[in-house]
């Protein structure tokens, strides 16, 4: 049985990608106390689950589809077995810190396996074994025909296996100890398949339309629907794009195709005929630095899971989980300008790092250009006489 560990959280988790961060939150302790309820149930042992030995009904899963069962024929793969989905749940629930796409993928991948489990040959209420009928035992010897048998699911440990086994302790010379547990409860074992609950099949597959089992609540199935409900809930905050001009990340033509963005942009920019906050309206240049500082003040909305992939593709979050709902700028201000001359409305001066309203600029220049002096000629210029 593993270790119980701290009550741990996917919540608050910090993400940084090439200089552009968020906060995954992620209500991780719901799962964990599942998770860590159905181990605790599954701590069960010995004659509580009806076996003979001490081993935990959590060892017994995890045995399941490794070893054969006492009475059963054939052993399942390990690939049909539960021990695969214990596996594939730990490593979920020892992850990274931060819950990933990838995480979500092998829930899935736990679900779809205990969903093709369930009512077929793999499923614990349907092991099959093949007891002795204790009425058609020769005493002496033990012997009995092939016939003299009643094929049960789920559980071996019936009224019917403690009195066969009760009976070759009893013959002279033999090594078989007397049975002194009782036989297991009578839900847990049936003749027809697809009827038992067991312990085994408890943890797995108890709750929901099943009900509640009497050693285990809820089974693995039931949490990982829970926990699958948990990821559809996690967030993506305080989201932070870097925009550089070292070309490692995010570029001023990268996040203008953001709607929140190009909408703000153009707003300080202006029309072709108007020109905007954002333009000094004496030399109608790019307020430089005060447009710098501004927008990395701004909280830019997110509409839609759409634009929610398109900026976690292009910050380089895709392989997080969560949604967006709104993000930050921590841009240059090379980056800053490029964003004005997007708009197609402003444009920079060759070789200057500044930026200039072009329709504003064009109106300035005519308003301050000077109209060209009338020169009065000469008596002589007129006559031309030298």
């Amino acid at each position: 049985m593993p270790v119980k560990k701290d009550d741990k959280k996917k919540e608050n988790r910090k993400i940084n990608e090439k200089g552009s961060t968020a906060t995954q939150e992620f209500d991780y302790v719901k799962f964990q106390k599942m998770f860590d309820k159905w181990k605790d149930e599954c701590s069960a042992s010995g004659t509580t689950i009806g076996m003979k030995s001490d081993a935990k009904l959590f060892d017994v899963i995890n045995n399941h589809g490794v070893v054969a069962r006492p009475y059963t024929k054939k052993k399942l793969s390990r690939d049909e077995g539960a021990n695969s989905i214990i596996t594939m749940l730990t490593n979920w629930e020892n992850d990274a810190t931060v819950l990933e796409t990838v995480d979500i993928k092998a829930l899935d991948k736990v679900i779809d396996k205990l969903e093709n489990m369930a009512d077929s040959k793999a499923d614990p209420r349907n092991i099959k074994f093949t007891i002795p009928k204790p009425a058609d035992v020769d005493e002496d010897t033990g012997v009995y025909d092939d016939n003299d048998v009643t094929e049960v699911h789920g559980h071996y440990r019936t009224q019917d296996y403690i009195d066969y086994r009760n009976i070759l302790a009893d013959i002279e010379g033999s090594k078989v100890p007397k049975e002194t547990g009782q036989a297991v409860d009578k839900t847990w074992w049936d003749e027809a398949p697809n009827t038992a609950k067991p312990p085994m099949w408890q943890a797995l597959f108890a709750g929901g339309k099943n009900g509640k089992g009497d050693i285990v609540s809820v089974g693995l199935l039931q949490i990982c629907y829970a926990a699958k409900e948990l990821t559809k809930d996690v967030k993506l905050k305080h989201v932070i794009l870097e925009v550089d001009d070292d070309n490692q990340g995010l570029l001023a033509e990268d996040i203008y195709k953001i709607p929140a963005v190009k909408s703000w942009v153009n707003k300080q920019t202006g029309s072709a005929g108007s020109i905007g906050p954002g333009i000094n309206p004496t030399t109608m240049h790019w307020k430089d630095r005060p447009m710098h500082n501004e927008i990395q003040t701004q909280k830019f909305g997110v509409k839609g899971l759409t634009q929610s992939k398109f900026i976690k593709r292009a910050a380089n979050f895709d392989k997080y989980a969560g949604t967006l709902e709104s993000f930050g700028l921590k841009i240059s201000r090379r980056q800053t300008r490029k964003l004005a001359t997007l708009t197609g409305v402003c444009e920079k001066y060759p070789n200057r790092d500044v930026v200039y309203h072009k329709g504003g600029k064009e109106k300035l220049d005519k308003k301050s250009k000077k109209p060209e002096k009338k020169v009065e000629k000469s008596w002589r210029d007129v006559l031309n006489v030298v």
